[in-house]
């Protein structure tokens, strides 16, 4: 009996140890899935990170092309009300003036990605603390630019406003002009010289936001440079 206890006694704690074998390379085994999976997701977030930052390199790279050439016809626009009497000139500038001038500029970023991120807690994937300040820093820097530029709109806005009131704005805009074309052009150019101050402000001030949203979308372009590079290298390193 005492053998047989004994016998039964070591199979027990073998089956037991078996068991045990089993449950740690089970665990093993969900573990390494885990960090699988993770890696995948980091990679995946990386990746996407990526796309988004060099959308936003060619978005600001358009934008600055067009407020280049709003700043010139801006510069134009004020030059020829300040010297020229000829209403062919004048409406011609003017003319511009209301197609693009008056265009207010936005830089509108792709943060699907950050904001995934930031929102479901996800961020902590990535393992790289520097990077991840990166990142923040980044996209707060957008978050700056966006507010400051929605500022400048609205200061400005209320002297449109002021133009299209006080002046035949309407009558010349391109989009308009058509709807006053039982109207005498003399009169409407008239119109412009008269309130020559109040416009040259007005183009002022939109020259102004122009050229403080180009500076801040040139200056963001040497971060989107680094973290990009960053992002690269911390991809190389996982795959």
């Amino acid at each position: 009996m005492e053998k047989k206890s004994t016998k039964y006694l070591k199979y027990a704690i073998g089956e037991i140890i078996l068991v045990v074998i089993g449950i740690l390379i089970a665990l093993q085994i969900n573990n390494w899935n885990e960090l699988r999976k993770q890696k995948l997701l980091k990679i995946n977030y990386l990746e996407r990170l990526s796309n988004d930052i060099k959308q936003d390199t060619l978005n600001i790279n358009k934008v600055v092309y067009e407020i280049n050439k709003n700043q010139d016809c801006i510069s134009n626009f004020i030059k020829t009300i300040g010297t020229e009497n000829n209403t062919v000139s004048l409406d011609s500038a003017v003319t511009s003036y209301f197609e693009r001038g008056w265009i207010i500029s936005e830089f509108s970023p792709i943060s699907n990605t950050y904001t995934d991120l930031s929102q479901t807690g996800n961020m902590k994937i990535i393992d790289n603390s520097e990077l991840v300040d990166q990142i923040i820093e980044y996209y707060g820097y957008i978050d700056i630019i966006e507010k400051s530029n929605s500022i400048n709109k609205d200061w400005i806005t209320s002297i449109d406003i002021e133009v299209a009131q006080e002046t035949p704005a309407f009558q010349l805009d391109p989009n308009t002009r058509q709807l006053f074309a039982h109207k005498n052009l003399d009169n409407a150019i008239k119109g412009i010289l008269d309130n020559k101050d109040l416009l040259e402000r007005n183009a002022a001030g939109h020259y102004w936001i122009n050229e403080s949203l180009s500076n801040n979308l040139l200056a963001i372009k040497g971060v989107t440079k680094e973290l990009l590079s960053n992002i690269e290298k911390e991809l190389d390193a996982i795959q």
